[in-house]
This record gives structure tokens, C-alpha cells and sequence, in this order.
């Protein structure tokens, strides 16, 4: 038996960790109260919100200051004037000071404003969707993780039975192999059936610790954290006619992800015309200037006010061709986005569809594995009965432990698949339940 200390140490080692029950819905709150995208996703909104608000920033004035100093010298000079003869010119030092302020209020940009701010809007909403997207996503990861823990728990519950029953099975042949009424044969398939239990024991155990440390990581806990799920796998698809979801096709954030890429991308084209257009303005401004030393009362001498309106245009033909390149990319940028749009609305019908079909498949295999589940439990009932009264067979009895297991790991895959293949529908129509 040298199988049971490799198990008790395991089992020692998993016993030695802080148990934590555990719901799916806490691990989905942990995960999205720890999952690092999220907080990606939130900056991004964030930032698109402060591109929006700089887009309309466009319409406000533009408000300038200057200010400037200058310092001159002349060197001596003589001049020759008429009738008096040579004059000369001293050495003068001249320092100057200026202010100004200026103000420009656009008027007319050929709609480079208001479509930047079309543009800015939709690059906000396209945020927003990705961060609904990102959280069905990590909801999704979550929801996965527990069902691989609560699976890799179920197995290794299945594979200790199994083994329990092996060795109750190994005793037995023990006590017949002394008494010379089993073969050398049979008590060999029945040490191999021991020992292959055990091994079972060992991989579920792994599976079980590795899908702890996984969610445990998704949920922001200790990896080294015992985990032990208490929620059933008991997801209903519900009403998920395939009429009824496809419905909810453009309601999806991959779908308004694509209409608001391309909506984006129709602005920034309309924004790249706007250089064909002249651009008009008012602008005012205030100047003042003044040497030193500074007379008195300087304040009110030497300004000026200016206020005007003025037309600037920059002719299209004559900036080397940037405009057309411009324009030609913001094309092309748009013919992309609706090309994109309508492989995004076929690609989605197909998962939408192949989703639907994969929750009636893992139905019907619930269903299917729930009956031979049953049907194994009793047959190994009975196949110990008969053993026991010696009417059955040591062989039969190992067959029927097998079928047992088999079936009841069947049973398990198909519970988990049932409820995921729910979770993926979920995932793609961002559902929270």
C-alpha cells in the first residue's frame, strides 16, 4: 500500500490551508472588484470624457497674453547737416515695455468643430462599451474558474469513493484469495483496480488545488487559499427562444462597438473637409507700449484696441496635397469601419446561434448522463448483492465500480458544459444574470 502515503500527504497538505466557502456570485463580485481591466476600462471612459468636454472647448474664445521687454543702444555719430556743419550724435541707451491680450472667438471652421465633437462623442460611447464588454468578459472568466473548481471538486469526490470502494474490493480478494476461491488472476485486475483508483486520487487532487489557485487569482485572494464552492450548478437557460436573442443582437456592446467605430469614422471624414472651407473669426485685442523711465500717468498713453472680424483660408489645392491625403485616409478609415460593422453583425449571429445550439446539446447530455448515472449506481448495488451471496462475480463488481465512475464523471462535464455554454450566452449578450 504504498499509494496511501502520498495521498494522506496531500491530503495533509490541502487540510493545512485556511478553508473559505465560496458562492458564484462572491467570486463574480471579487473578480470584478480586483480585475485590473476593469480599472483600465474605467481610465479609458475617463479619458474619453475629457476628450468630449476639449471637443466642445472648441467654440469657446481663445484668450492670449504677451508681454515683452527690449533694450537698444545707438553708438556716436556725425552727421553732416547744411549750413551748420558736423553734428554729433551721443551714445543712447533706449528700453521699451509692452503688454498686449488678444481674444479670438471662432465663428465658422467649415464644421471641423462640431464634427470633432460628433467624432469625440462617439469614441466616449465606444468606451463605454468596451468597459461593459471588459466586465461580461471578467464576469465570464469568474463564472469559468468556479466551474472548474466545483467540477474538479465533484471528480475528486468521485475518485476518493472510487477508491474507497477499490480497496473494500482489495480486502475482499484478500480474504478469497487465502481461502483458494479467486484466482491469481482476479486478484491482480483487483490490485490494478486499487491502484489505478488511487492515481485518480492523485490527479483530481492536482486538478482540484490548480483550479483553487486559479480562482483565487481572478478574485484577488491568496493563491494558497482553500476554496470550496457551495453553489449547485443549477443554470436554466430560460426563455432563450432563438428569435428572442437574436433580437437583442444590436443591443450587444460588440454591435454598438462597430456602429459607434463607424459612426466615429464618418465624422472624422466629414472633419477632413472642413479644409476645403475658409475658416472666419472675431478677434479683439488690447496693446500697450512704453519706454523707460515710465512718465507718470503711463498707464493711460501709448494703448490701443483693436476688434475685427477676419477670414483665413488656406486653399487646398496649394498645401502640397496634405488635405487630399487627409481626406483620402479618413475614406478609406470609413470604408473599413462599415465593412467592419457588417462582418461584426454576421459574426455575431453565428456565435449567437452556435451559443443557442450548444446550451440544447448540453442539455440533452445532462439529461442523458443523469440516466446512466442512475442506471450505473444501480447496477453496482447490485453486482455487490450478488457478490456478497456469491451468486455474482468479483470481475462484475470491478466492472460495475468502473461504469460508475465513468458515468459519473460524464454526469459532472455535463453539468459543467450546461452551465457554461449559459455563461458564453451571457458573455455575448453582456448579461448579468
Amino acid at each position: 500500500m504504498k499509494r496511501l502515503p502520498v495521498v494522506l500527504l496531500i491530503l495533509l497538505l490541502v487540510g493545512s490551508l485556511s478553508a473559505r466557502e465560496i458562492t458564484l456570485s462572491e467570486a463574480v463580485e471579487l473578480a470584478l472588484a480586483h480585475d485590473a481591466r476593469i480599472s483600465t476600462a474605467s481610465e479609458g471612459i475617463e479619458a474619453a470624457e475629457t476628450a468630449t468636454l476639449a471637443a466642445w472647448g472648441g467654440y469657446l474664445p481663445r484668450l492670449g497674453v504677451n508681454a515683452g521687454y527690449t533694450r537698444s543702444w545707438s553708438g556716436p555719430s556725425t552727421t553732416e547737416v547744411p549750413g551748420y556743419g558736423e553734428v554729433t550724435n551721443e551714445e543712447r541707451v533706449a528700453n521699451g515695455l509692452s503688454l498686449g491680450a488678444t481674444a479670438t472667438l471662432p465663428l465658422f471652421s467649415g464644421g471641423a468643430i462640431f464634427n470633432g465633437i460628433d467624432s469625440a462623442q462617439h469614441a466616449q460611447s465606444l468606451a463605454e462599451q468596451s468597459a461593459v464588454a471588459t466586465e461580461a468578459q471578467v464576469r465570464y472568466d469568474a463564472r469559468a474558474a468556479y466551474i472548474s473548481l466545483y467540477r474538479s471538486k465533484a471528480l475528486l469526490a468521485s475518485a476518493e469513493r472510487s477508491l474507497e470502494s477499490a480497496e473494500e474490493q482489495l480486502r475482499y480478494s484478500d480474504k478469497l484469495a487465502e481461502v483458494g476461491s479467486l484466482s491469481a488472476v482476479d486478484a491482480l485486475k483487483t490490485r490494478a483496480a486499487a491502484d489505478s483508483a488511487a492515481l485518480g486520487v492523485i490527479e483530481s487532487r492536482y486538478a482540484y488545488l490548480s483550479a483553487m489557485a486559479n480562482l483565487a487569482y481572478l478574485c484577488g485572494l491568496p493563491v494558497d487559499e482553500e476554496l470550496i464552492p457551495t453553489t449547485e450548478l443549477s443554470v436554466k437557460p430560460g426563455a432563450r427562444e432563438p428569435g428572442a436573442v437574436l433580437d437583442q443582437l444590436d443591443d450587444t456592446p460588440t454591435m454598438r462597438m462597430a456602429e459607434d467605430s463607424y459612426a466615429q469614422a464618418q465624422a472624422s471624414r466629414r472633419a477632413a473637409t472642413s479644409a476645403w472651407w475658409p475658416s472666419l473669426s472675431l478677434q479683439g485685442g488690447y496693446n500697450w507700449s512704453d519706454n523707460t523711465p515710465l512718465e507718470d500717468q503711463w498707464l493711460e498713453e501709448n494703448y490701443s484696441f483693436s476688434l475685427g472680424v477676419y477670414l483665413s483660408w488656406t486653399l487646398p489645392f496649394m498645401d502640397g496635397f496634405a488635405t487630399n491625403a487627409r481626406l483620402a485616409s479618413a475614406r478609406v478609415e470609413e470604408l473599413r469601419t462599415r465593412l467592419s460593422r457588417r462582418d461584426t453583425q454576421r459574426q455575431m449571429e453565428l456565435q449567437l446561434r452556435l451559443a443557442l445550439d450548444s446550451i440544447a446539446s448540453a442539455e440533452e447530455k445532462v439529461v442523458v448522463s443523469r440516466s446512466s448515472y442512475e442506471r450505473a449506481v444501480d447496477d453496482l448495488d447490485l453486482a455487490q448483492r450478488r457478490l456478497e451471496l456469491g451468486s455474482g462475480t468479483l470481475l462484475a463488481a470491478l466492472e460495475a465500480e468502473a461504469n460508475l465512475s465513468a458515468s459519473e464523471t460524464a454526469l459532472t462535464d455535463a453539468e459543467a458544459s450546461f452551465a457554461l455554454a449559459c455563461f458564453n450566452l451571457d458573455l455575448l449578450l453582456a448579461a448579468e444574470e
